[in-house]
């Protein structure tokens, strides 16, 4: 296979994955379960294949990789955790875009902890991306949709997706410094089984419904194990893993495409003018930041 056909592959990966990614707040919304709870169940259904992936993957991971891959595991279920409530607070739209802003987070967790170093362009894009957060929010409160569209907690929704990023910026930042000492099955696996504990845990302590009432409900769930965090995820390992990270972070835009489109159908949560600005800033910033740091 050529260098082109195999970039061409990974492309369409990550676009696919990036797609079905974009079905996960839709699902939660409809959830017979807590928000909690409906994660619990997608990382649950996704363990059995996960469990075989990671078996048949090489390398084995060591003791120590594992450890640190569960830990990563505990902030991508707290990232998880954080930006399902906020779907209860904000619009999907606000909550899926202001946790894509992780590779703001990532570049200045990288300047903290490996002394990497913030150039102009970085400094610049998360300014850029950090704006359009700020609008983005300013336009949900003017134009009182989402969930509580009467209240003032409408910016506990927004600041919830915002600590999402800071959480799955931990996350990637330990994936990134196993780089590929470890095979993406076994990532996926050790990932999952620990976020799916954050997640029990939560669900329990906060007293949410875990039991679904009708065969649609289970069948969400089920799609949410299968479609989101097998097929999905794993696409969107498999294509960014081989893509220039400028080229994989467009592609990936497709998720809060797809979350912002469905949501305006399903909810009623349309996009007015300054929405758009805030989106387009962030989007541009996130941009920035990636092909900086590329």
């Amino acid at each position: 296979m050529t260098e082109g056909a195999g970039r061409g592959q990974a492309a369409l990966a990550a676009l696919t994955g990036a797609a079905l990614i974009g079905l996960s707040p839709i699902a939660v919304r409809l959830s017979e379960v807590g928000p909690h709870a409906t994660n619990f169940w997608r990382f649950l259904f996704a363990l059995p294949i996960l469990a075989v992936w990671a078996g048949l993957a090489r390398p084995i991971p060591s003791t120590r990789q594992i450890g640190l891959i569960l830990i990563a595991g505990v902030l991508f279920g707290i990232e998880i955790s954080l930006w399902a409530a906020a779907l209860g607070f904000t619009t999907v739209t606000n909550a899926t875009l202001l946790t894509n802003l992780t590779p703001v987070f990532a570049a200045i967790f990288g300047w903290l902890l490996f002394r990497e170093r913030l150039s102009r362009p970085v400094l610049a894009g998360g300014a850029v991306a950090l704006t359009g957060a700020v609008v983005l929010a300013l336009a949900r409160a003017q134009s009182a949709t989402g969930p509580a569209a009467d209240a003032s907690n409408g910016w506990i929704g927004d600041g919830l997706g915002l600590c999402a990023a800071v959480g799955y910026a931990g996350y990637l930042l330990i994936v990134r410094a196993l780089g590929r000492q470890v095979s993406v099955g076994a990532v996926m696996f050790w990932a999952t089984l620990s976020a799916a504990a954050v997640s029990c845990a939560l669900s329990f302590g906060l007293s949410e419904a875990m039991l679904p009432q009708t065969l649609g409900g289970w069948a969400m769930l089920i799609g949410l194990g299968l479609v989101v965090q097998i097929a999905g995820q794993g696409l969107i390992a498999y294509g960014v893993g081989r893509l220039p990270i400028a080229i994989s972070t467009v592609l990936l835009w497709m998720q809060p495409l797809v979350a912002a489109v469905l949501s305006w159908i399903l909810f009623g949560e349309a996009l007015g003018a300054l929405a758009l600005v805030g989106a387009a800033l962030i989007l541009a910033g996130v941009y920035t930041v990636q092909r900086s740091r590329a």
